[in-house]
C-alpha cells in the first residue's frame, strides 16, 4: 500500500488522465500513420505465421533468430498477433508505449527528486515524436527503458546489493533488444554519472564498471556479426553544427508531419528555454540549495548534446543518430531543472505545461484524422488482391500531406496482412538487425544487396517487362517519374483497377 500511496496525489491522477487523452488518437482511427510502422506489423505476422501452412512464407522467407537489437517490437507484435489481428496488434504496442513513457519520466525525475509532475506533464510532447511517426516503434520504446534505467541506477547506485545488480542488467539486457543506441548510450551515462558522483572513490568507479559487465557484454555479441562495422569508423565533426543547431532549438524532434515544424514545437522549445533560464537564476540566487545529483544530470546533457552536435547523422546501416541523442538529452536535462518554491509559481506552471499537453494532443487528432484518410484512399483495393499473392509496389508520392514522414512508403505491407502476401519492397529483409530475410534463392529484381531500396526509389533501373512473370499484383500510387516506368508498366502489366493516385495492376506470374 505505501507503494500506490505515492501516487495518491493530484498531480499523479493528473498524469494518469493524460495517459489516458494520449491514448485516443493510437485507438480514435484505423490507421496509426507512420512510415515504417506498418513494416514492423508485417514481418512480425510472418513470425507469427510463419508455419502456418494456408500461407506461403516458409517458400520466400527464412528468419534471423540472432539476438540482435530491436527484437523488442517483432517479438512483442508477433505475441500480441496470435490473439489480435495485426493493426489492433500494433494498437496495443503502441499504448503500452505511451503508458510507459511518462511512467518511466515519473521514475526517472522521482529518483532524482521527488515531486517533480509537472515535468513529467511536459514530457507527454515527446511521446508522440519524429522517430515514433517515421514508425521506429524499437527506438521509440527504448527511451522510457533508457530512463527506467537510469533511474534505477541513480537511485540505488549507494547501495547496489545482489537484487539491485540482477535488476538493473536486465532493464539494460532489455533496452538492447529495443535498440542499440539506448542501450550503448545507457551504459555510457551510468559510467559518467558514476565518474562525477563518486569523484575520486575509484573503488566505487571500478566496482560500477564491473557490475554493469553482463550487460555490456552483449556488445560483443551482437558487434563481430553486425554491419556497423563493415564501414569505418563513424566521422566525428562540426561541419552540421548549424543545422543541427536550428533543429534543436525548433523542436524538430516532436510532431514532425509539416517542414518545418509546427507552432506547437516552437511553443515547447521556448518552454523548454524559459526552463533553462529560470534555473540558472534560482542556482545563482540560491535561496534552496541545488538537489543531489543536478550538476551531475546536467553534465551528462552537455555531453550527449556534444555528441549530438558532432557525430554523423548515420553509422553503418543505422541513420537518424542526431535525432535520437537530441531525445535522450532533452529528456536527460529535465533532472537539473529546478521547480518553483512558491506554490502559485508551481500551479501556475502545472496549469501552462498542462495546456500545453493538451493543444498538443488536439493537434496531433487533427493531423491523424486527415492522414488516415489518405491511407484510407491508399487502401482502397486491398480486398482485391488474392491470398499469397507477390506484390510489387511503386510509389511516387510517398508522403501525400505528410511532408516529413512517408506514409506511403511502407503502405504497400498493408495489402499483405491477414493474406499471406509477400511485399517486394519488404525493406526490413536488407538489414542485419530485422528477424525477416528473404531465402537464398529468391529471385531478386536486381543483384544487389540493397534492392529494396531501388524498388522504392529507382525503379527505373529495375527491367518491370523482365521481371513481370515473378509478380502477381503491380502496385501503383501516383504517376511514375520516369517515362520507362510508365512505358514499362503499360506493356507488361494489365489494369485491373484504378480510383485516382491508385492503381492496380495484374503481373504474368503463374
Amino acid at each position: 500500500m505505501a507503494f500506490f500511496s505515492r501516487f495518491n496525489t493530484k498531480g499523479s491522477l493528473l498524469i494518469g488522465v493524460l495517459i489516458v487523452a494520449y491514448l485516443l488518437p493510437i485507438w480514435l482511427f484505423p490507421y496509426f500513420p507512420t512510415q515504417d510502422g506498418v513494416s514492423h506489423v508485417y514481418n512480425s505476422q510472418i513470425l507469427t505465421e510463419y508455419n502456418n501452412p494456408e500461407y506461403q512464407f516458409r517458400d520466400y522467407y527464412e528468419i534471423n533468430w540472432y539476438p540482435f537489437p530491436n527484437w523488442i517490437s517483432h517479438a512483442s507484435l508477433a505475441v500480441l498477433m496470435f490473439v489480435f489481428p495485426p493493426l489492433i496488434a500494433e494498437k496495443i504496442f503502441l499504448s503500452l508505449y505511451v503508458t510507459l513513457f511518462p511512467l518511466a519520466i515519473y521514475y526517472f525525475l522521482n529518483a532524482v527528486q521527488r515531486e517533480r509532475h509537472a515535468l513529467v506533464i511536459l514530457s507527454f510532447t515527446f511521446i508522440y515524436n519524429y522517430l515514433l511517426l517515421m514508425g521506429f516503434y524499437n527506438f521509440a520504446v527504448s527511451v522510457p527503458l533508457f530512463f527506467l534505467a537510469l533511474g534505477y541506477w541513480w537511485k540505488y547506485k549507494d547501495e547496489m546489493n545482489l537484487k539491485h545488480l540482477v535488476l538493473l542488467n536486465l532493464l539494460i539486457i532489455i533496452t538492447y533488444f529495443a535498440h542499440l543506441i539506448s542501450y550503448a548510450f545507457i551504459l555510457f551515462s551510468i559510467a559518467l554519472l558514476a565518474l562525477l558522483h563518486f569523484k575520486r572513490d575509484f573503488k566505487r568507479i571500478l566496482m560500477t564498471g564491473c557490475y554493469l559487465l553482463p550487460a555490456a557484454m552483449l556488445l560483443l555479441v551482437y558487434l563481430p556479426t553486425s554491419d556497423l562495422l563493415a564501414g569505418g569508423p563513424p566521422e566525428f565533426g562540426f561541419g552540421r553544427v548549424g543545422e543541427l543547431f536550428a533543429n534543436l532549438i525548433g523542436m524538430h524532434v516532436l510532431i514532425s508531419y509539416t517542414e518545418p515544424p509546427s507552432w506547437i514545437s516552437v511553443a515547447i522549445a521556448a518552454f523548454l528555454i524559459f526552463l533553462v533560464v529560470t534555473t540558472l537564476w534560482q542556482n545563482r540566487r540560491g535561496a534552496t540549495a541545488e538537489h543531489p545529483g543536478q550538476k551531475a544530470f546536467l553534465y551528462l546533457a552537455i555531453v550527449l548534446l556534444g555528441l549530438y552536435f558532432i557525430l554523423p547523422n548515420s553509422v553503418g546501416p543505422g541513420g537518424w543518430v542526431n535525432d535520437r541523442l537530441a531525445i535522450l538529452a532533452t529528456l536527460a536535462i529535465f533532472a537539473w531543472f529546478r521547480g518553483f518554491d512558491n506554490l502559485q509559481w508551481k500551479r501556475v506552471f502545472t496549469a501552462v505545461v498542462t495546456l500545453l499537453a493538451l493543444v498538443n494532443l488536439v493537434y496531433i487528432g487533427i493531423l491523424f484524422k486527415r492522414l488516415n484518410t489518405e491511407i484510407s484512399e491508399f487502401n482502397a483495393f486491398v480486398e482485391q488482391v488474392e491470398k499469397n499473392s507477390v506484390i510489387l509496389p511503386l510509389h511516387f508520392d510517398p508522403r501525400g500531406s505528410s511532408e516529413r514522414v512517408g506514409i506511403f512508403v511502407n503502405a504497400a505491407n498493408y495489402y499483405c496482412l491477414d493474406n499471406g502476401c509477400i511485399n517486394l519492397g519488404n525493406y526490413e529483409i536488407q538489414f542485419d538487425y530485422f528477424p525477416v530475410r528473404f531465402n537464398a534463392d529468391f529471385e531478386t529484381p536486381l543483384d544487389e544487396k540493397e534492392w529494396v531500396q531501388t524498388v522504392h526509389w529507382q525503379p527505373e533501373r529495375i527491367d518491370l517487362c523482365d521481371y513481370a512473370d515473378n509478380v502477381d499484383y503491380l502496385l501503383l500510387w501516383d504517376t511514375p517519374d520516369e517515362p520507362i516506368v510508365a512505358e514499362a508498366i503499360e506493356a507488361c502489366y494489365t489494369l485491373i483497377a484504378s480510383d485516382g493516385k491508385l492503381k492496380l495492376y495484374k503481373g504474368q506470374r503463374e
